[in-house]
């Protein structure tokens, strides 16, 4: 669904998802948001959230956009967007052997 979404700076259309579940609580508090939830509001991999109780209900937001896009290319999640100035791709393959190497 679209909706129209008007703010102080202007309107825009806007994709409108109204995803609802239920979920349980495992007994050391964790639980697994479904695809579904995840894939509405952005969450992939190890991305950052905020949580907020708001009235009894807790909110959650994405909050890491510093991964930029990510994508699935061979059956593989892969980052698709543009490298940190700092990024050296000879030192991250070596992290990733000797990572493997440790297994």
């Amino acid at each position: 669904m679209r909706l129209r979404l008007c703010l102080p700076n202007g309107c825009q259309m806007v994709n409108y998802l109204n995803v609802k579940t239920t979920v349980t609580v495992d007994e050391v508090g964790r639980m697994v948001l479904p695809k579904p939830v995840r894939e509405a509001i952005g969450i992939s991999g190890r991305t950052n959230v905020t949580i907020e109780i708001v009235s009894g209900t807790a909110q959650i937001a994405v909050i890491d956009r510093r991964n930029g896009p990510v994508t699935r290319r061979g059956g593989r999640t892969v980052y698709a967007g543009p490298l940190p100035p700092e990024w050296d791709s000879g030192e991250a393959i070596s992290r990733m052997r000797e990572r493997r190497n440790r297994q």
